[in-house]
């Protein structure tokens, strides 16, 4: 019986499988693979899913590509950014929060390699387009390669709202690299008009952080500073009919919440 009984408890170890130290799960993903970004804007893309990997995870970008053909340079150019090596009280002069920062150079786009969050810098100059993202994940056990683990499309401008009262959606062009200005232009029943005809307070400005240059004969002009990050903008339209023989003036004014992130010179049409 013991014979047996030994022989019995080694077939029994020799068919158990004794578990890897770690794993990397077979389902491992990025939640909402399709991201959009702002070129020229801060943002943080990616919420990765480990479901049964162990942990700790390392994330590595192994590849960017542009379907369309693109040169992807400008996600790896790197961008002087500030790092603070102490905490920060709030009530700081500009010299006491120098002594407590660093300007450090870091790609425009890079990733947490602890979390496996792309980490897009403000400043960068990446070109609208759609780009692919192959993430290298791994842990004690092994490498895992996710091709087309993320795709961020970039925009270099967006409309995020306008109001009900425009008669369509405002549009923004891209007409030059310089200045940083905007040109406001105030579109009534289809005609443009003149920049005295539309106006905006130095409140309602705020939005885009502007100074105003000229009312010209093709619109309003504004110095800029960018990048301009989510302008709820109001805008104000001089309204003129005639009455009886007599000109009649009225204003009415609506907002609109637009985006841009790359200095320049636009040229933004709003419609009434």
């Amino acid at each position: 019986m013991t014979a047996v009984l030994g022989f019995t408890m080694l077939l029994a170890g020799a068919c158990t499988k004794i578990p890897q130290e770690g794993s990397i799960a077979p389902d491992i993903i990025y939640k909402n693979r399709k991201q959009f970004a702002i070129s020229g804007l801060q943002q943080n893309i990616g919420d990765f899913q480990p479901s049964t990997s162990t942990l700790p995870l390392k994330f590595e970008i192994a590849e960017i590509r542009e379907p369309g053909g693109k040169p992807v340079s400008a996600l790896s150019d790197e961008i002087p950014v500030i790092r603070y090596k102490e905490a920060i009280v709030g009530n700081e002069s500009a010299e006491e929060l120098a002594l407590k920062s660093d300007t450090v150079m870091v790609p425009a786009v890079g990733i947490n390699e602890y979390t496996g969050v792309l980490e897009i810098q403000e400043g960068n100059r990446i070109p609208a387009g759609e780009y692919h993202f192959d993430i290298q994940v791994s842990n004690k056990s092994g490498v895992r390669l996710l091709k087309d683990a993320l795709v961020v499309e970039f925009k270099e401008t967006d409309i995020l709202s306008w109001s009900p009262g425009m008669a369509k959606q405002p549009e923004i062009e891209r007409v030059g690299d310089t200045p940083n200005q905007i040109r406001f232009v105030g579109y009534l029943d289809g005609q443009p008009l003149p920049g005295d005809y539309i106006d905006f307070t130095k409140d309602r400005a705020a939005g885009f952080k502007g100074t105003f240059v000229d009312d010209t004969d093709d619109g309003e002009i504004w110095n800029v500073n960018f990048p301009v990050k989510q302008s709820d903008t109001y805008a104000t339209w001089k309204m003129v009919t005639e009455v009886g023989g007599v000109e009649q003036v009225s204003y009415e004014a609506y907002n609109f919440n637009f985006v841009i992130g790359i200095p320049g010179s636009y040229v933004v049409r709003l419609y009434k």
